[in-house]
């Protein structure tokens, strides 16, 4: 059955940029502060409240697509992305969702050439705290907080092509890709503080066929 088959599989990995503020406003982006203690009505959606882009948030950026081999766009712009998320103050994610900071690189990893679709810079949202029930998860949670410390902190976002075949092949291209936010000192890449978080693509298909399957995506992976 095994052979009939291979898998394909997509990354989307965000990783937190190492600046002192935010994407968007003046405030710290430090891990680990109380909560709700470093926001401002700006990264929590005030109404009113007008954004400002952190300078080197960009120049961060521009590091990683020359690192991965993209092609610079010299325009780019941000888009409001609109979803609910409880976490997402303004009902919207300020992202590159049309015209990223990058395209069309690759990456080398594990004798393999990964493309890469695109790099667009982003804001990250902030973080559910799930009481009571399982262990605080949210079967069986009494009730959830909400901080907002992480809400503004910059990320890029490297959307790959289809091109990895093997869970191996995927975590030599992590691997390959934190060494290089690493190597460049623009992250921290901490796995345990959510500073690198990884979503999958992943599909199967008759081997030697050109149609991809179905696609699954696999949520906010990281340790």
């Amino acid at each position: 059955m095994s052979r009939q088959y291979e898998t394909v599989i997509g990354l989307e990995v965000h990783v937190e940029l190492a600046t002192k503020t935010k994407i968007f406003c003046s405030c710290s982006t430090e891990f680990g502060g109380a909560p709700n203690t470093h926001t401002c009505p700006v990264c929590t959606g005030m109404p009113g409240a007008l954004p400002v882009l952190n300078r080197q948030v960009v120049e961060y950026a521009l590091a990683v697509g020359l690192a991965v081999n993209c092609e610079i766009n010299q325009y780019c712009r941000f888009d409001r992305k609109n979803y609910f998320y409880p976490d997402n103050p303004q009902n919207y994610q300020i992202s590159q969702l049309y015209l990223p900071i990058g395209r069309d690189g690759a990456v080398e990893a594990g004798g393999r050439t990964v493309g890469i679709h695109e790099l667009h810079m982003e804001e990250d949202a902030g973080k559910m705290v799930h009481i009571g029930g399982d262990e605080g998860r949210i079967a069986g949670a009494t009730h959830s907080l909400v901080d907002y410390n992480r809400a503004g902190t910059p990320l890029t976002e490297l959307v790959t092509e289809p091109d990895l075949r093997t869970p191996e092949e995927a975590r030599l291209f992590m691997q390959k890709l934190r060494q290089i936010y690493l190597a460049l000192g623009i992250s921290d890449c901490s796995m345990e503080e959510g500073s690198m978080r990884c979503d999958g693509n992943v599909s199967l298909r008759r081997r030697g066929a050109k149609e991809f399957g179905v696609k699954t995506e696999l949520k906010n992976m990281n340790s």
